[in-house]
């Protein structure tokens, strides 16, 4: 046990599990970092009931104007801005702010969030949250210290087939979940080569990172569904991991080569399960994020091609239209709630939409959130607990208990 661990350990009651804070009737949202994904949760924001953009925070003044924009065409009031090395700390002092939305560098996320915290605003943090384990206590000390929610915005768990298989495994159609895989496969070569997606105005910050460093930079899109279904530190908790990575290899646009061109991790749970988690951004691969279970009773995978099977024939494989009708047969209220708004305003990327909804939903009935600090923790340390053991030949590294032993009291995952 660390000294951050132990000084907690007399006062376990400190946690935040299911924390519910009180309600805002409306939710006054700063933005810090101004970019591509945070114009569109601008606009987003614009379109949610309950919500109101009262600051805005950036390097470069023409985000700034450009979100501002935004804003006004959508008849909402100026919002602050904010700009210079350390503005960020005045829009999370700004008494007209509730909540942090931090869509800056992957660097950067932790000092904003813990910054915010400390000032007592809620926070909502891009991935991943944090890059070192270090950090990840921190977010969670300052959030149970504050006693505010630090989500992390994990999108990829509002997705429509995975909410579907979420019920279905509360439904037990797949037994106990033994195994699960999780990736983030993606061909983004000419892109993070390039930094001329969507107009990008700042540093090509994950090339930088990734030219430095081994391990898996970037595990929570597909390890947040599964870590759900699985009920991490609700009633599982990941133990301990092995990782490698292999060699490195140019990346054939712009010269680019990473350290670590395919990682691959394997973590093991209290309860004895596993989870593959893998990430590529820089081969010929079709996008994948996996998203397999394999129970006692039954087997789904998302990827390439959706299918499931189920006892007591596991070589009966349901695919194509019948797999749709399953998922359509176990569709999430979610989705009915949300994607018809969130598909006419964002496209493809409406499960944006609806976890800043659900965000916004919670806050303003004093709810807790779908995603807490835990989560945010134990999915981000991944990004250095695979460095670490990939450095060292895939030796075993342990995965902190971010919530202090407390990781059995919450009996699975709940949507309030």
């Amino acid at each position: 046990m660390n000294k951050t661990e132990d000084a907690y350990s007399a006062n376990l009651k400190d946690d935040v599990l299911a924390l519910a804070c009180e309600p805002l009737e409306i939710v006054r949202v700063g933005f810090v970092g101004l970019g591509v994904r945070a114009k569109r949760a601008v606009e987003r924001m614009m379109n949610i009931e309950g919500a109101e953009i009262s600051a805005l925070c950036d390097f470069v003044v023409e985000n700034i104007e450009a979100a501002n924009d935004i804003v006004k065409r959508y008849g909402g009031k100026t919002p602050l801005a904010f700009s210079g090395g350390y503005g960020w700390r005045s829009l999370c002092e700004s008494d007209a702010v509730d909540v942090v939305y931090v869509c800056t560098d992957w660097m950067s996320h932790a000092e904003i969030a813990l910054y915010a915290l400390e000032c007592g605003k809620h926070v909502a943090v891009e991935v991943p949250a944090a890059m070192t384990v270090a950090d990840c206590w921190r977010l969670v000390d300052a959030a149970e210290r504050a006693r505010r929610h630090c989500m992390m915005l994990e999108n990829c768990c509002y997705d429509e087939f995975e909410l579907a298989v979420f019920n279905m495994t509360r439904a037990g159609l797949f037994g106990d979940i033994v195994h699960a895989e999780a990736s983030y496969i993606h061909d983004l070569r000419k892109r993070i080569s390039t930094n001329d997606d969507g107009g990008r105005l700042w540093t090509n910050w994950q090339v930088e990172y990734m030219n430095k460093h081994i391990g898996n930079p970037y595990p929570t899109h597909g390890l947040g569904p599964v870590a759900l279904a699985m009920s991490i530190h609700r009633g599982d908790r990941m133990k301990s991991l092995v990782s490698l990575s292999t060699r490195s290899i140019p990346s054939n646009c712009g010269g680019t080569e990473f350290k670590g061109t395919m990682n691959s991790s394997i973590i093991t749970t209290e309860n004895g399960n596993t989870i593959l988690v893998q990430h590529c951004v820089s081969m010929p691969r079709p996008y994948s994020r996996s998203f397999v279970l394999s129970g006692t009773r039954g087997y789904v995978r998302k990827y390439p091609i959706s299918c499931m099977s189920f006892a007591p024939d596991g070589d009966d494989v349901i695919s194509g239209e019948k797999c749709d009708a399953v998922i359509s047969e176990y569709r999430h209220p979610f989705v009915e709630k949300y994607y018809e708004q969130g598909k006419s305003l964002c496209g493809r990327r409406w499960i944006d939409y609806a976890m800043d909804s659900r965000l916004i939903y919670c806050l303003r009935n004093g709810l807790p959130l779908d995603m807490d600090v835990y989560d945010a923790a134990e999915w981000s340390c991944i990004v250095e607990l695979s460095e670490k053991s990939a450095s060292a030949g895939g030796a075993p590294v342990e995965i902190p208990d971010f919530t202090r032993g407390r990781w059995n009291l919450l009996e699975g995952v709940k949507f309030y």
